[in-house]
């Protein structure tokens, strides 16, 4: 598991107070981005997986994906 996949974590458990423990595979955008992409495979056959993307630096992306986590 990489960093950012762990500062992900310990943001859903900062969150809701629960330990996610569904797959969760953070990767660096392609060539020519500077962001990264987070994909959650919940598991559930209607709703398997969410994929949040953006092009920004890790700090940033941090929290771009808390404020979607919270919105969704």
């Amino acid at each position: 598991m990489n960093d950012m996949e762990k500062a992900i974590l310990n943001i859903i458990e900062k969150r809701y107070k629960r330990k996610y423990t569904g797959g969760i595979k953070v990767t660096k955008l392609g060539k020519g981005w500077a962001g990264y992409k987070v994909v959650f495979d919940l598991g559930n056959p209607d709703r398997r997986l969410i994929q949040i993307s953006a092009d920004l630096e890790a700090e940033d992306f941090l929290k771009f994906v808390e404020q979607e986590l919270i919105s969704r």
